[in-house]
């Protein structure tokens, strides 16, 4: 037999080779899928053994191994029955587990997402402060740039110390107020650091200082008129300034800030206040006649014995204000008198637009109301603005009202107690002491509630520094008009009173109803 050739034998071996491969790849497939059947036997098993649990399929095991027999045991249903309650409590809490993780991870995720927004507020916060600092910077170095003319300021001074020296009129030459004049012109109001932080409203400190220097350099009235007639002065920085018996007419000093400034005895006329702050200040024997305070904050202030002739008050924030003095003929447009005291004011010729305005006074708490709706009442009159002619209702004195012979007669008899010696040295040592002494009515034979002034045959008053505060009361004076007689009381003590000399020429202003009828 002939043996096969090379190729034969050669193509033989590549064939069993081949068989070999796929046998081998055979059994592969084999083994993935028994490991596949095992793997998804396992997630079956282990899937049921979850759900139902081994021991209820052995429970079922035994109840269907019992059927065909007819004999299901009571153990057997006990025990299917209490692995069937076992597993759906556990499957309930794994179901609530399950829908608490969700919740769990919202709340995980809102509070990553408040600390983020915590952060980026604390980042905008410092953004905020940065740009403030940055504000505060700009302003500052526009405040040290002008305060630089504090510097020029200090030579002027000197010049005028220079010409004071030989010149005991006190007057000031042409060039050195052109010098103030510019000065003042130069010195622009800014907002400066004050507490860590920036002023609500831009002030001249410089301005202030310049002003209070000259007024407390006691130059002559024309100098002042000239300085006066050209400086500026408003938005001027002079809170809780001492301008007592200052001389400041025709001073322009708008939006200048003078809270808790001194006004007692000064001169005012003519001056330009209008939107100054001027809360808790007090002008008490004050001149200011056409002075204008148009939408000045005076809250809270003290006007005492004031005159104030020909004043524009209009929009003027008068609430808790302390009024008493001479009104006349002054523009009450628009006044805010929010818890006012009226006391002794006289307002004949003042006018306004609208009644609607005196009409809601009635709903306000002010002090002395019927002491003016009393006493005046509003005539309809025709007033020429420049060129136009202008309707307003002006107050007028109602003569035959009770209420305006109480104002005549009260000024008569202050007049008869102020020309009494010891009354004219109390007030005199009070005012170079740095305050003032007023006459504050508390009896007369008319009684005003309002103004608690009691009903009483006689005139009593007391000499305070303070409206409100009895304890400031240095001296009770009493004027009995039917006997004439002027003493000075002593209430709350066994002490007489103590007769006082007066001017007897004054008794011809006692009317006859000033209390001779008791």
């Amino acid at each position: 037999m002939n043996e096969p050739s090379d190729d034969a034998k050669t193509r033989l071996q590549q064939l069993e080779l081949e068989n070999l491969r796929l046998k081998a790849e055979l059994e592969a497939r084999k083994a993935v899928q028994g490991s596949g059947k095992t793997v998804r036997k396992l997630v079956t098993e282990s899937s049921t053994r979850l759900m139902v649990g081994k021991g209820l399929k052995k429970s079922f095991r035994q109840l269907l191994e019992e059927l065909p027999e007819g004999k299901v045991s009571r153990d057997t249903l006990a025990e299917i029955m209490t692995h069937t309650i076992w597993r759906i409590t556990r499957i309930g809490t794994f179901a609530i587990v399950m829908a608490i993780a969700p919740l769990l991870i919202l709340i995980v995720q809102t509070t990553i997402l408040n600390r983020q927004n915590d952060k980026l507020d604390t980042q905008n916060g410092l953004i905020g402060r940065q740009n403030q600092r940055l504000d505060q910077q700009i302003n500052l170095e526009e405040g040290n740039r002008r305060s630089s003319l504090v510097f020029f300021m200090s030579n002027i001074m000197d010049k005028l110390d220079l010409e004071l020296r030989s010149n005991p009129q006190r007057r000031l030459s042409d060039p050195l107020i052109g010098r103030i004049v510019s000065l003042s012109q130069s010195m622009r109001p800014y907002r400066y650091l004050e507490n860590d932080s920036l002023t609500p409203r831009q002030l001249s400190p410089e301005r202030g200082q310049l002003l209070f220097m000259l007024v407390n350099s006691d130059l002559d009235q024309g100098t002042y008129d000239k300085i006066y007639a050209r400086a500026n002065f408003n938005y001027a920085d002079l809170r809780e300034a001492n301008f007592s018996e200052a001389y400041l007419r025709g001073a322009q000093l708008a939006n200048s800030s003078f809270s808790k400034a001194n006004f007692n005895f000064a001169d005012l006329q003519g001056a330009d206040l209008s939107n100054a702050w001027l809360e808790q200040a007090t002008f008490r024997n004050t001149l200011m006649s056409g002075i204008n305070l148009s939408g000045a904050n005076l809250r809270e202030s003290r006007m005492e014995n004031i005159v104030m002739l020909e004043g524009d008050l209009s929009n003027a924030d008068l609430r808790q204000i302390y009024l008493e003095g001479d009104f006349s003929g002054t523009n009450l447009e628009n006044v805010k008198l929010q818890n006012a005291s009226l006391v002794d004011v006289n307002l004949e010729g003042c006018y306004f637009h609208s009644l609607g305005w005196i009409d809601s006074l009635k709903f306000l708490d002010v002090k002395g109301l019927r002491y003016v709706r009393d006493i005046y009442f509003p005539n309809l009159e025709l007033r020429k603005k420049g060129f136009v002619m202008d309707s307003v209702y002006a107050l007028r004195l109602d003569p035959n009202s009770e209420l305006a012979q109480m104002q005549s007669c009260n000024l008569a008899v202050e007049a008869i107690v102020q020309s009494n010696d010891r009354i004219k040295n109390l007030q005199f040592n009070a005012r170079k002491n740095g305050y003032s002494l007023s006459l504050y009515p508390t009896k007369n034979p008319f009684g005003m509630d309002d103004l608690d002034i009691a009903k009483d045959s006689v005139w009593l008053y007391r000499l305070s520094s303070e409206q409100r505060d009895v304890a400031s009361t240095v001296a009770w004076v009493q004027y009995h008009p039917k006997q004439q007689v002027l003493s000075e009381v002593f209430p709350n003590t066994d002490q007489a009173p103590v007769v006082l000399r007066y001017d007897k020429k004054l008794l011809k202003m006692l009317e006859d109803g000033c209390g001779y009828d008791y």
